[in-house]
């Protein structure tokens, strides 16, 4: 009885860390150009987002709303590229000590994850760079039992794809 008692205690400190609430940053540029593309038959590829094919598909609808067909024969291309970055906490020390007080607590006490990527829009014809630009995209989450509450407005997954659109829109939007 004492090893099933403590199975169904590891699996729920298990199932409390999976509760997530993220808070999106505001998405910056690092390279932003005015200047803009002319052709609207372009060659459309995207790089990087082989974990998120919803994203890819939300991204491509918005762009073609936007009025630019993807045309696999055109000499210009545009690029997509989504690249994860490693986060960099201000206090690595403290952040590895936070998570361990949130598994040891069973998720009383809420860990904090970052989040970044870029998200890079690349313009070429010709195997020539004609323009790119690059967005910066950051989240904080925060897992744990507190969090439960704001887990409603603020799921991860749709903080993520409100960002990807907010950025589609700074780049196609002018």
């Amino acid at each position: 009885m004492i090893f099933n008692l403590k199975n169904a205690l590891i699996f729920s400190m298990i199932l409390i860390n999976i509760q997530c609430a993220a808070f999106p940053d505001t998405v910056t540029s690092k390279v932003r150009n005015k200047t803009l593309i002319n052709e609207k038959k372009v060659k459309i590829l995207f790089t990087g987002f082989y974990r998120y094919e919803q994203e890819r598909d939300i991204i491509l609808d918005l762009i073609t709303k936007l009025g630019i067909v993807d045309d696999q024969s055109a000499t210009s291309t545009l690029e997509i590229i989504l690249q994860k970055k490693d986060p960099k906490y201000k206090y690595p020390l403290l952040h590895k000590i936070q998570y361990l007080l949130t598994f040891l607590s069973g998720g009383l006490f809420p860990s904090h994850i970052r989040t970044e990527q870029t998200l890079t829009f690349r313009y070429s014809q010709m195997d020539t760079i004609l323009l790119e630009n690059e967005y910066s995209i950051g989240m904080d989450q925060w897992r744990g039992i507190p969090v439960v509450v704001l887990m409603i407005t603020h799921w991860p997954n749709r903080i993520y794809k409100e960002q990807l659109i907010e950025t589609t829109k700074l780049e196609f939007v002018k």
